[in-house]
């Protein structure tokens, strides 16, 4: 027998419990005083089918808990008029709620005594406190304050601080409340003896990574700086560090550090793809703790359509881990491109030193030998080039920043007298700048530049000569398709080099971006510069390992050439 469409939903009627619910109307209250209101009013939580004796108990209770959550923010003398309704479905109640005045703040007192008083943070707590006569009362601004004040004197080590007295008394009747926090610090510990548990490395690997000395005040920001750094070394899985306040002795507090071994052998692999060089893959190996003496070891592979290479790093920690070690490094490597064909073998050694939270310096030595095809000429090439270089970055996030600078500097260059086929010098420019203009838009900026002092230019291979056009260069243009020309037309570089970028980016809808850009520059010889010059539209989207970046390029300075696209995925700076 076939129902109809009505019937049927009847008949589903009759068997489903009713759908009647609950309810609790408070009127007069809204935001945060309307839902403290809620969440201590026991009868918000009964249901349907509570006992009748239940949601009376529940509701003799609504009056005194109302009182109770409006306290906290002030309200003391409020008019609640509330009613109840049993029978039927379900109960239903109603409360109006008129708050009254707010109670405002009177005298207040907030002072420390003992050697916490002229300890600059105490007295920028204490300044910035917040608590004015004539504000309303929040109980939560009070407990903040006092809150702060205990939470500060166990960060700076007043480890016997207490309140003389902590009062907070109101008077309803006036409208009116007086707070006093007089907080009596003690003496400031000091860091007693530092012990590291650990059977990892030598022991003066992870003592260097601990910028801590008995006899200094007891700072807990140093105590959480020493656990990010060693945090940061990859030695580690495990770092537990114990101020021991309860055998501190003669003002100088025992600090324990209790180290488990990390991650020894690490694997990697990721693929990537870019308009220069096409699809690529990536694969890695590390081994982050070859000895006790912390040496590593970190191999790299890279293939891609058009760059294959394979690079080996043999690290070794010198004085300080942290900021300075020393480096074997080789390299295989083989390019081909529109322009020109190489293949290098390279080994080098390398002392990296971080000279500051943003600076870091390397002083290289490289031996390569370059067999390469460019324009007429096949050789191949030796060189022992030194160099240093100089490399900032800061930046406010890691992907996508709102502001950030990255700025590379490298001097670099050898002489026949060092056994090379060439001499010359070079000094090489790369920088991005970014900032961000409100909320969705930012401007993105770049410069690459560099300069070749030689004899003769021809003796440069590939490597140590210039070469524009590509996706981090001009778009428009194919990857490293512009520079200066031989009689036969061919590209084979220039001993200088001047490109600059422009971007403007605007956010679209979520993590959609559009941009617009004109990138101008050139390789050269000598003076003989002519800017090419690409412009084009970009569409970005937001990825959580960074940018996903498409741009159409017109050749703006090439008219018989066409619009280009150009993908990447990489980090802005």
């Amino acid at each position: 027998m076939k129902l109809c469409c009505t019937s049927c939903w009847f008949a589903v009627a009759l068997l489903l419990p009713s759908l009647a619910a609950a309810e609790l109307a408070i009127t007069g209250l809204d935001g945060e005083l309307e839902r403290n209101v809620r969440s201590f009013a026991a009868l918000a939580s009964e249901s349907c089918d509570a006992e009748d004796w239940r949601v009376r108990r529940r509701f003799r209770s609504l009056e005194k808990e109302t009182r109770r959550a409006l306290e906290p923010f002030g309200y003391y003398d409020p008019v609640i008029t509330s009613s109840l309704t049993l029978g039927g479905d379900c109960w239903a109640a109603t409360l109006d709620v008129v708050p009254g005045e707010q109670v405002l703040l009177r005298d207040i007192v907030i002072d420390v005594r003992g050697e916490a008083a002229s300890d600059p943070p105490f007295l920028a707590l204490v300044e910035a406190a917040g608590l004015t006569p004539g504000s309303p009362l929040r109980h939560s601004e009070y407990e903040r304050v006092k809150k702060g004040m205990q939470t500060l004197a166990a960060d700076r080590g007043y480890f016997d601080a207490s309140f003389s007295e902590s009062r907070l008394d109101v008077w309803p009747n006036e409208g009116r409340a007086d707070v006093s926090l007089l907080l009596d610090s003690g003496a400031r510990y000091r860091l007693g003896e530092i012990s590291i548990q650990q059977d990892i490395l030598k022991d003066r690997i992870p003592a260097a990574y601990i910028d801590l000395r008995p006899g200094e005040y007891y700072d807990s920001d140093k105590l959480a700086r020493a656990f990010r750094e060693l945090t940061d070394s990859v030695y580690f899985s495990s770092i537990n560090i114990f101020p021991d306040v309860e055998n501190a002795s003669e003002g100088a507090v025992p600090i324990r550090i209790d180290l488990e071994p990390g991650t020894r052998i690490e694997y990697g692999a990721g693929v990537g793809y870019s308009t220069d060089i096409g699809a690529r893959l990536r694969t890695g190996f590390r081994n982050n703790r070859l000895n006790r003496a912390g040496h590593r070891i970190i191999l790299d592979l890279n293939i891609a359509e058009l760059i294959q290479g394979m690079t080996a790093e043999y690290r070794i920690p010198l004085g300080d881990p942290r900021r300075e070690w020393f480096s074997v490094t080789g390299g295989l490597s083989s390019e081909q491109t529109e322009t020109y064909d190489s293949d290098i073998q390279s080994l080098g050694v390398r002392w990296t030193r971080i000279m500051s939270d943003r600076w870091l310096r390397t002083l290289a030595l490289d031996v390569k030998n370059e067999s390469y095809d460019l324009g007429t000429v096949v050789r191949t090439a030796r060189s022992v080039v030194p160099a240093v270089i100089f490399d900032h970055k800061s930046s406010d996030r890691d992907v996508f920043p709102r502001r950030g600078l990255r700025l590379t500097a490298e001097v670099r260059g050898t002489e026949k007298v060092l056994g090379s086929n060439s001499s010359y010098v070079q000094t090489v420019l790369r920088t991005r700048w970014i900032r961000g203009l409100g909320e969705n838009y930012r401007v993105l900026a770049r410069l690459n530049a560099g300069y070749t002092d030689t004899p003769d230019f021809n003796d440069l291979p590939p490597s140590a000569r210039f070469f524009a056009g590509g996706d981090e260069s001009i778009r428009g243009f194919d990857f490293e398709t512009l520079g200066p020309r031989n009689d036969d037309g061919v590209v084979v570089g220039g001993s200088n080099l001047l490109v600059a970028s422009l971007e403007f980016e605007r956010r679209l809808t979520g993590n959609f971006y559009g941009a617009v850009f004109v990138d101008a520059g050139n390789a050269f010889n000598d003076n003989d510069f002519e800017a090419e010059v690409g412009a084009g539209i970009g569409l970005k989207w937001r990825s959580p390992v960074g940018a996903i970046r498409m741009y159409l390029g017109y050749p703006v300075s090439d008219s018989d050439e066409s619009l280009r696209l150009h993908l990447r995925l990489g980090a802005d700076l």
